[in-house]
């Protein structure tokens, strides 16, 4: 299998829309009402959406294509303060997914390595995250990749708010 990582374009906008929604509702449908679900994919998913985050110069959507599907993605929010560490500059991976039928293959840490390396090529002292705090699978991923809980913030998703711990790791 031909697995690959590269900068998302708009030409992408369309599948990475499909495969964003998608994955963010395999990871979160049972945990929320089906309003608060829709409320959110429709307002953070969808093609036009998609193409403005990704021409958008304060931010960088990477893809992984696995024998030429799309498989994976991350965005990263340049220059962006950790709550925590404001006086470092920081990079935040804004999101991070993987689709559930590739989980425990390896494929996440691959991604994790290359947003590390571009955060590290980038200058950025930090590179952080919020991880909501009721998914311990992903808050065990990120301590497995050095990232440390640092402080709490919240994530509005439809009218319910809920808890996110910000994780974050030193870079250099």
């Amino acid at each position: 299998m031909l697995t690959r990582t590269r900068r998302a374009t708009a030409q992408d906008a369309k599948t990475l829309a499909v495969l964003a929604e998608k994955t963010f509702r395999d990871t979160y449908t049972r945990f929320n009402t089906p309003e608060n679900m829709q409320a959110h994919c429709e307002k953070s998913f969808g093609e036009p959406i998609q193409r403005a985050e990704i021409e958008d110069p304060r931010r960088e959507s990477w893809i992984v294509e696995r024998d030429g599907q799309l498989v994976a993605f991350a965005q990263l929010i340049l220059d962006a303060p950790c709550p925590s560490m404001e006086d470092a500059r920081g990079i935040e991976i804004l999101r991070f997914y993987v689709d559930a039928s590739l989980h425990g293959t390896g494929l996440a840490y691959r991604l994790m390595d290359d947003l590390v390396a571009r955060a590290t090529e980038l200058g950025a002292g930090v590179l952080w995250l919020g991880v909501w705090d009721g998914n311990p699978r992903a808050i065990a991923f990120y301590q497995k990749c050095s990232f440390n809980h640092v402080a709490d913030k919240t994530f509005k998703l439809g009218d319910e708010v809920q808890r996110d711990f910000v994780m974050s790791r030193g870079l250099r």
